[in-house]
């Protein structure tokens, strides 16, 4: 019967987990709640690009494509993914 009490014990852990998660909203955050969830900035990754001035100023950003207006109307929209500029040069 050591079968029967190891299915009986991990039953029970796995039924006190789904206990906790389902009562987590409820329950006061404390100091074990807090140390095993991340802080907001740390989640996430910050990644900087240097892009030439010669490209103009920042116009637009979306999807991870930056788009720059250059002085003298041009257009340039560059992908700022993985570190790497690649760019599309159009004409107003």
């Amino acid at each position: 019967m050591p079968l029967d009490r190891y299915t009986k014990a991990v039953l029970t852990i796995i039924a006190l987990a789904l206990s906790v998660i389902a009562l987590n909203p409820w329950i006061a955050p404390g100091r074990w709640l807090r140390a095993l969830a991340p802080d907001a900035a740390a989640a996430q990754r910050r990644k900087e690009t240097t892009v030439p001035t010669a490209w103009g100023k920042l116009v637009g950003f979306s999807d991870g494509y930056g788009l720059f207006e250059a002085t003298d109307g041009t257009l340039r929209q560059v992908g700022l993914q993985g570190g790497s500029l690649t760019g599309v040069t159009k004409r107003r």
